[in-house]
């Protein structure tokens, strides 16, 4: 199952509806299979005396451009999520017919919208950024939150930008373990301006990932908001094709031998021959065997001169040719 990968345009709308809707449709061309905002309200989100109450009033929005906002995801045939603060972000996010909803941290603790969220939306992404394995057992006991495919745990956290060793991905294996069964994202939060931007999350996909989630912005010479852990569509385009390309290479953990490995296997594996000639009831000493690579295998190869050494001969085998199973009493 491929990872989903999650186009995050968070605040970087600034509260303009054209830039929003040019935002959904980068996200759409990028490649991605979801696009994500932040549905504001500053009077949900802190006190007038907060000192950016005056910018989360700028990043509110009308709801008739929100509509436009999400017929754009919806026709480019992407899903919709929302991170809301308030149970009337989560009923606009429903009449928008969002896919799910994300509570972030800053809202973990506010029990009536996340219960509210779960009852609502067959997607909650549970932001677990700076919180401890600790109060999330509390967290999910209090909800009962059982595994399963509503809810998704996702890691990470954003420090304009967060640096490489900050994101301690093997955290994300405990995780896993401590909380077997639930999905679990990673929020990509790398410079967008770094190399790291097209690799970290690779980093992530074979500790078993189920989303990832990365900032994506129209231009970063912009400078608009939330750009700074944000790539410009063609680099999330290029992002995403890396992805999909890289993780084939994850495989499964099926241990059995594929067609391909069976292939390789009876090309390089050197099989028991004969090192000179040797006649019908002649019973075999293993200093007349060699191990060779041969033209074509014949029947059944025996790969351990141990395995053919003191067998009886049932044909003649002349040199360098192959001591099968087949010719042996």
């Amino acid at each position: 199952m491929s990872v989903e990968i999650i186009a995050e345009i968070a605040q970087g709308y600034e509260g303009n509806a054209t830039l929003a809707r040019l935002l959904a449709k980068a996200a759409v061309c990028s490649g991605a299979d979801a696009v994500k905002y932040q549905y504001i309200l500053a009077d949900e989100i802190c006190t007038p005396d907060y000192q950016y109450y005056k910018f989360f009033k700028e990043l509110e929005m009308p709801d008739e451009a929100w509509k436009e906002v999400a017929q754009i995801v919806k026709a480019g045939g992407k899903k919709l999520y929302f991170d809301v603060d308030d149970e009337y972000g989560l009923k606009i996010a429903l009449e928008l017919g969002a896919d799910g909803v994300k509570i972030h941290a800053t809202n973990f603790y506010n029990t009536d919208l996340v219960r509210a969220a779960l009852n609502a939306m067959p997607k909650v992404f549970v932001s677990i950024g700076g919180i401890s394995m600790e109060e999330l057992e509390v967290f999910l006991k209090l909800h009962n939150i059982s595994p399963g495919h509503q809810v998704c745990l996702i890691y990470g956290f954003q420090a304009e930008p967060t640096s490489v060793e900050a994101n301690k991905l093997l955290r994300i294996v405990a995780i896993k373990k401590r909380f077997p069964g639930f999905l679990l994202g990673f929020m990509d939060h790398s410079d967008g301006a770094s190399d790291d931007a097209q690799t970290l999350s690779l980093l992530a996909l074979p500790l078993g990932v189920d989303f990832l989630e990365k900032h994506i912005s129209l231009d970063r010479i912009l400078e608009i908001e939330d750009y700074i852990s944000a790539v410009a569509p063609v680099a999330f385009r290029e992002f995403v094709t890396r992805i999909r390309r890289l993780e084939s290479a994850l495989g499964t953990d099926n241990l059995e031998l594929t067609e391909v490995e069976k292939n390789y296997r009876e090309k390089v594996l050197k099989v028991v021959v004969a090192r000179v000639p040797l006649r019908k009831g002649e019973k075999i000493i293993s200093e007349s065997l060699a191990l060779k690579r041969v033209g074509s295998l014949n029947r059944t190869p025996i790969y351990c001169k141990e395995n053919a050494a003191g067998r009886t001969l049932i044909a003649d085998v002349l040199p360098n040719q192959q001591v099968t199973k087949e010719m042996l009493s």
